[in-house]
């Protein structure tokens, strides 16, 4: 499946963008995936390992075959990004003593 054969949503394009992905990575992964999962609504997942991180897509399968990239990630995500930063507060969360952990769960609350 060559890459150029999907539609992206504005979604998709976003998650790409506020997660410093390049596109180029999830071409690969839509192109030459590892793994591929199906999930509810024709929608499926679309694994690669690339660089020790895995590159992921979820697409959706219309019924007359166009495939849509409807969201994509990377795992572990790219240093200074909101999903990097997630990702540390809830390592640092379940490394914490109970009285820790309320406090890092108060300040996510609160938005810090």
């Amino acid at each position: 499946m060559a890459s150029n054969s999907y539609i992206w949503t504005k979604h998709a394009l976003k998650r790409l963008s506020d997660r410093k992905i390049p596109q180029s990575l999830i071409d690969i992964a839509l192109s030459h995936p590892d793994k591929t999962t199906a999930k509810d609504d024709n929608l499926i997942e679309l694994q690669k390992r690339i660089e020790g991180k895995t590159v992921a897509a979820i697409v959706k399968i219309k019924d007359n075959g166009e495939k849509i990239v409807v969201s994509c990630w990377v795992n572990p995500p790219y240093p200074g990004t909101k999903d990097a930063k997630k990702r540390a507060r809830y390592l640092q969360i379940q490394a914490a003593s109970p009285l820790k952990k309320l406090w890092l769960t108060a300040l996510d609350q609160l938005g810090f």
